[in-house]
């Protein structure tokens, strides 16, 4: 039986990095596959990171009633998935520098006035690559690729960020059927200053747990 177990970081299973891309999404993506991307979506992952606010509608919110209380107990360890539901949710996404990463915060505007606030940073580490740190140091490492121009996350597990023991560095590590399952985001352009964020989370045994889809535009620019 599957169980919560410590472990040493391992390398990541794609850890060839062009010179010159050390941190953030370039380095984790490679060159080649960096400049497939179109030349707006590279404008939006610059190097060095700059604070960008990006305001636009969430389509879609939903989960299923297993992701529902997943996301209502994720609140004890500071909501790393939204608890609500629904359609045309209005949002800003905030991306800033943070110490070694950048912060990609989104904010959720409620119909009735709620705003739920979803906090991560996106960090590079040498031996693991690209890893989204939330809330209660729950990392998710991320395999990142392009595919017809468009950008994908990929996450790669779930562990528990426990420091240095004795010189190691040491993660509690979440079994699959224990996890919230295999989370995938698309950044998509869709011209016009527009970019399209899709978020869908797929547990192996339950299907599908979270999806949202929105569209997006960095702040200033006419919608």
């Amino acid at each position: 039986m599957a169980a919560v177990s410590l472990s040493r970081f391992s390398p990541a299973p794609s850890a060839a990095l062009d010179d010159g891309f050390r941190h953030g999404v370039q380095g984790a993506l490679g060159r080649s596959a960096w400049q497939r991307l179109p030349a707006a979506v590279r404008a939006r992952f610059p190097e060095p990171p700059q604070a960008t606010d990006y305001h636009g509608e969430f389509e879609v919110v939903r989960a299923s009633r297993l992701g529902r209380l997943v996301a209502l107990a994720c609140r004890l360890l500071g909501s790393p998935v939204v608890p609500r539901t629904g359609t045309r949710v209005r949002a800003v996404v905030r991306v800033a520098p943070a110490g070694d990463g950048v912060d990609w915060n989104r904010d959720y505007c409620w119909p009735d006035g709620e705003v739920s606030h979803v906090r991560s940073t996106k960090v590079f580490d040498p031996i693991d690559g690209l890893v989204e740190r939330l809330p209660a140091r729950l990392c998710m490492p991320l395999r990142v690729h392009e595919a017809g121009g468009v950008l994908h996350f990929v996450s790669r597990g779930y562990w528990f960020d426990l420091g240095r023991v004795g010189g190691r560095r040491l993660r509690l590590v979440l079994p699959g059927w224990l996890s919230p399952g295999t989370t995938h985001v698309e950044h998509r352009d869709e011209g016009d200053g527009w970019f399209r964020f899709t978020l869908t989370v797929e547990h192996p045994a339950f299907g599908e747990m979270f999806f949202q889809t929105g569209r997006f535009h960095a702040a200033g620019d006419p919608p």
